[in-house]
């Protein structure tokens, strides 16, 4: 039997029971349970939000198809179960890409909207909800209610981190965003104390994805010492004044920057047809020139992930 769990694996609960949700057009007559229910999908929740003691919990797992892609609109609408993974794997070679994505790909588009999940490009995209259009909701009376921004939108925002407390979600729309290529370009960036980290950190805006690692063991005047990661897409480049451009309507790149591009479609064709590869986690290729600078490449099969 599945273990129900959180995250972390902590705390243990007894749950009374777990009804499977299969179909989005029969779903379990939640007025006729005596017990408190709570949805529960991938389990990448910490502690014990997605997990209900004493209770009963809703799998959605079995909600996981695609409904409607209108590429015109950039809309995707997708069932509550449906994993970012699985919707990575469809739209990236599509050239899209999900507008938030948090430090796993493992976690459900119910999951995402009901913790309002963030990424690393947290202070230019916001939170997850920002971007979901419209979702469907069914109600512990079993009254099915549609919400958006326009419709019943005071439910709306309260389901958008929510905990799953608002009802079960059964499908929802969301707005991706374009992307030009499967492959995160990516800088490194080293400061010695928390004064160098702020004023790096104050030109976050340049950059779609930034995280930052504080050594918190460092003490004096190395104390905050560590080093930022700053990504882009690969294919768009920083251009003076902190706009960006498409490197193909830029003046011929430069040997060093050629040889960069050039290195990373080599990592991707190898990963691409290297199954025990293809199945991981992406992978990070750092390339060094002779002035010392870097540059790194985040890489996948047809999955990009920033800030890993």
């Amino acid at each position: 039997m599945q273990a129900y769990q959180s995250w972390g694996r902590y705390p243990r609960v007894q749950h009374t029971r777990v009804l499977p949700v299969s179909w989005r057009s029969e779903p379990p007559a939640l007025a006729n349970l005596t017990e408190s229910v709570l949805p529960f999908a991938c389990g990448r929740s910490y502690g014990d939000s997605c997990l209900n003691d004493g209770g009963a919990l809703l799998d959605v797992a079995g909600l996981g198809r695609f409904i409607a892609f209108d590429e015109s609109q950039a809309l995707l609408r997708c069932e509550a179960g449906i994993t970012l993974a699985e919707i990575l794997a469809l739209v990236v070679p599509r050239g899209w890409f999900v507008p938030v994505l948090p430090g796993t790909r493992w976690v459900s588009i119910g999951g995402a909207i009901a913790n309002d999940i963030h990424g690393k490009n947290h202070h230019r995209a916001g939170t997850f909800g920002l971007h979901v259009t419209c979702l469907e909701l069914l109600r512990s009376s079993g009254e099915r209610v549609l919400c958006s921004p326009e419709r019943n939108t005071e439910l709306f925002r309260a389901t958008i981190g929510g905990l799953g407390l608002t009802g079960l979600i059964l499908w929802a729309e969301i707005r991706l965003k374009r992307v030009p290529g499967a492959a995160i370009a990516m800088e490194r960036v080293r400061f010695s104390c928390l004064d160098e980290f702020f004023q790096l950190s104050a030109h976050d805006q340049d950059y779609e994805y930034t995280v930052a690692w504080i050594d918190c063991l460092a003490r004096g005047s190395r104390r905050g010492a560590s080093q930022e990661e700053e990504g882009e897409a690969a294919g768009r480049r920083r251009a003076a004044g902190g706009e960006r451009r498409d490197d193909q309507r830029d003046a011929p790149p430069s040997p060093q920057h050629a040889a960069h591009q050039l290195a990373a479609a080599i990592v991707l064709i190898v990963i691409m047809f290297t199954p025990w590869l293809s199945s991981t986690e992406p992978v990070t290729f750092t390339f060094c020139s002779a002035n010392g600078s870097r540059r790194e490449f985040c890489a996948s099969a047809g999955l990009a992930l920033a800030g890993r």
